[in-house]
């Protein structure tokens, strides 16, 4: 009978250790973690995961290692690449914390701190243009966590701090640029964090109305940085050499560059004018359109132009058309792009700006 017993008793303490109670490895992640060697923490706690011996509260214990291993990075060098690694860890074992120890433990608190000051802190450290986007989804990372509940963290005021330092940047950036077109793209990447800023707006409008004639073609050898991903270097380059417009439309001339790589129909009927608030009117050729082409006349190659047929011309590839148009729209319609979209789904847009 005694034997039965103490049988029962063994099997028993078996099931709670593998349910609920703490292994070797587990518990030299805590001890780890109570000393501040964050890493060390982190991969006792792996080792456990990897052994399957974990208890309750495992994932929170786990996640709050990352969150305070990034940290630790972070104030040595927060462009160290192993923080993408820990926060790839955190948002994957996130969803399995126990909401028993969640708020107990400050996981979210944590996790949200971490992220949220690691972004800021890449945003500052003038690291790059990459890391300033990735600091900045740290930060909307945070404030996605931070919704959750059981935090008392403010991602959003630091992520407020992040775009007001970008923007500043950005406008010395433009003040200083060697040319317009190195100018509104120093704003348009600012533009890409903090869309809502009103004094990039301002600076950006300005831009976009002295560069209406301009080919904003964001290349490497033109500007002198890496070509932007914000622009479509596999499409349409559009300018204004003359727009006028009114309260009920306007008119003037359009230039295209082709830069799909193919020879294409480029036709003015196409063209769409956006307002601000999405609407949309179609633009009307009203005639004077050619595309240049390359001759040869006597051996040497040179520049013609073939006038359109209708409003179509052949725009072919590396060669610009031009022709003339017009647009009707409401009096509330307020103008922001051009944009061209052929059959093949190629696209040119253009912002205008408001005057």
């Amino acid at each position: 009978m005694l034997k039965k017993s103490v049988s029962l008793v063994v099997f028993a303490a078996l099931l709670v250790g593998f349910t609920g109670c703490k292994g070797k490895n587990e518990s030299n992640g805590d001890s780890h973690f109570k000393k501040g060697n964050f890493r060390n923490a982190v991969n006792s706690y792996t080792n456990a995961l990897q052994k399957g011996k974990i208890s309750d509260e495992f994932y929170d214990s786990f996640v709050i290692a990352y969150a305070s291993a990034a940290k630790q990075t972070a104030r040595r060098n927060p462009s160290d690449e192993i923080i993408s690694n820990y926060f790839e860890q955190i948002h994957r074992h996130l969803p399995k914390i126990n909401p028993k120890f969640t708020s107990k433990k400050g996981t979210l608190d944590s996790v949200v701190v971490a992220l949220s000051e690691i972004g800021l802190a890449q945003v500052k450290g003038n690291f790059g243009y990459e890391y300033t986007l990735q600091g900045f989804r740290s930060l909307d990372s945070a404030i996605s966590i931070a919704k959750r509940g059981n935090t008392n963290a403010n991602p959003s005021q630091l992520r407020r701090e992040a775009e007001k330092e970008v923007v500043t940047q950005a406008i010395e950036n433009s003040e200083g640029a060697e040319n317009d077109v190195a100018a509104e793209y120093a704003l348009l990447e600012a533009e890409v964090v903090a869309p809502n800023d009103e004094n990039l707006k301002k600076a950006l409008n300005a831009m976009r109305l002295k560069n209406r004639g301009t080919w904003l073609i964001f290349a490497e050898d033109l500007i002198g940085q890496p070509a932007s991903r914000l622009v479509d270097k596999y499409g349409y380059v559009i300018a204004f050499p003359s727009l006028s417009l009114t309260a009920a439309g306007g008119a003037g001339e359009i230039a295209v560059w082709n830069a799909t790589g193919n020879n294409v129909a480029f036709d003015v009927n196409r063209l769409r004018l956006v307002s601000t608030s999405g609407e949309e009117v179609s633009a009307r050729y009203t005639g004077g359109g050619w595309c240049a082409v390359d001759r040869v006349e006597r051996g040497k190659f040179v520049e013609a132009r073939v006038q359109f047929k209708g409003s179509v011309g052949e725009l072919r590839s590396e060669k610009t058309c031009n022709a003339k148009l017009s647009f009707t729209f409401p009096r509330n319609f307020v103008p922001d792009y051009v944009e061209y979209k052929d059959a093949n789904n190629n696209i040119g847009r253009k912002y205008l700006g408001q005057r």
